[in-house]
């Protein structure tokens, strides 16, 4: 139901501010967070990058129902995906992704409808599977992890911009500069999952919107 994927995070991530040449972005695209496609591999780090600053992540985000089976939270360490269980911590390495920001991106699991803005939108001509994990989130820390803070609508390196958004449905809050703990939390903006939480696999008749198209990687 909830298998990590590479958001090209949506994880396809984009402004002036990403300074980071055509090498970086082959490695990180289809990595961040909410996209088709499990075939992850490790990836080093970017030459010349500072060493990556080590955050534990605690993960208060509950899947809404009836999608309450499985990991609500996947973290990508390039484009290594790192599942996180609800009510439960873990480390996760976040690197200089763009000049001298510290970023990573995440997704909340569970089965979401894609935006379709027009033909050939769902799936779109990238292959992205619908319905989709939400992305569209990075956490970005200080260097000392004095603060953290959520970066909204992040699309650098995912698919598209069409991937289910959860950046109203999350927080992110730092609980400890040392050693560096950040909360990922929920609103009152909840994720709607599909009717049921059917799957690309099993959304059938009036559960799949119309303009909609089901489509597994």
């Amino acid at each position: 139901m909830t298998t990590s994927r590479l958001a090209g995070p949506k994880a396809g991530w984009i402004e002036g501010r990403r300074a980071v040449g055509k090498f970086a972005a082959s490695i990180l695209a289809c990595a961040l967070a909410a996209c088709g496609g499990d075939g992850a591999k490790p990836t080093s780090q970017l030459p010349g990058a500072a060493a990556p600053v080590t955050m534990t992540v605690v993960n208060q985000m509950p899947l809404p129902a009836p999608c309450t089976i499985g990991t609500s939270l996947t973290f990508f360490e390039g484009t290594t995906p790192v599942d996180i269980p609800y009510q439960s911590q873990k480390q996760v390495q976040v690197t200089q992704l763009f000049g001298s920001v510290y970023e990573i991106g995440f997704q909340v699991n569970g089965w979401y409808w894609r935006t379709c803005t027009g033909p050939g939108d769902c799936p779109n001509p990238n292959g992205c599977q619908n319905p989709d994990n939400a992305g569209q989130v990075a956490v970005k820390i200080a260097p000392d992890c004095s603060t953290a803070t959520l970066v909204q609508n992040f699309d650098d390196f995912t698919c598209d911009d069409l991937v289910p958004n959860a950046s109203a449905a999350v927080t992110v809050t730092l609980q400890s500069q040392s050693p560096c703990t950040v909360v990922i939390g929920a609103t009152s903006s909840m994720l709607t999952p599909t009717d049921q939480c059917c799957s690309c696999n099993t959304c059938a008749g009036g559960q799949i919107p119309n303009g909609q198209t089901t489509h597994c990687q």
